[in-house]
């Protein structure tokens, strides 16, 4: 009987081991990493037409042009002009309707300059009131004008007397110089310093303190 020595097995052993070995060494893998880069680029500048936003409440009406006062009234509204008439040169002039044809009223004139009030006496256009804002008398005169400059644009012309209310205040009151124009006037009413308000148109009508009252 063939007897095998532990030299030669141990060395069979070995040999088996080495052939039945697997290479278990993982794979080489690469990874690769894809950066993408994105660009912005802005408009050209000047290129095309840009509308620029319109300030809030858009843009500040002027003064109407045209709306002159002389002693005889205010532009085209005259101081003796009947309401159809004065309805036929301000198409916004309305009288409300009274039981008494000869009462003294306001008219509503909406196609009148802000500030500006008419006086409504008899069926007729009596005067007109300038209260407040910008609008002058044809010499320039106007609210918040100095007693003097007034006197300066109507040399002459001015009769002072005190104010009914005001401590202080005058009535600077504009005496036509053409006898054409004698049964109108234009008042300024003063603090004493400057004009607050004025008015023009017929007497006695333009006289009236209390207005309508």
């Amino acid at each position: 009987m063939n007897v095998i020595r532990p030299s030669v097995a141990f060395s069979l052993a070995l040999a088996l081991a080495a052939c039945a070995k697997v290479d278990e060494r993982p794979a080489d893998t690469t990874s690769t990493t894809t950066s993408t880069t994105t660009t912005t680029t802005p408009p050209a500048s000047g290129s095309g037409s840009t509308q620029q936003p319109q300030p809030p409440g858009g843009v500040a009406t002027p003064e109407p042009a045209g709306w002159t006062v002389t002693e005889r009234g205010i532009g085209n509204l005259r101081a003796g002009m009947t309401v159809a008439e004065a309805r036929a040169a301000v198409p916004a002039f309305n009288v409300a309707a009274s039981r008494d044809s000869t009462a003294c009223t306001y008219a509503k004139t909406d196609g009148l300059p802000p500030g500006v009030m008419v006086m409504v006496e008899g069926g007729k256009v009596v005067r007109v009131e300038v209260r407040r804002g910008t609008i002058a008398t044809s010499t320039g005169a106007r609210i918040g004008d100095s007693e003097d400059r007034i006197k300066t644009l109507y040399p002459g012309q001015i009769a002072v007397t005190p104010h009914k209310y005001t401590a202080g205040g005058h009535y600077l009151t504009v005496v036509p110089a053409s006898g054409a124009d004698a049964a109108y006037r234009i008042i300024f009413e003063t603090d004493g310093k400057k004009v607050v308000n004025y008015r023009a148109g017929l007497r006695p009508q333009v006289e009236y303190v209390e207005g309508c009252s």
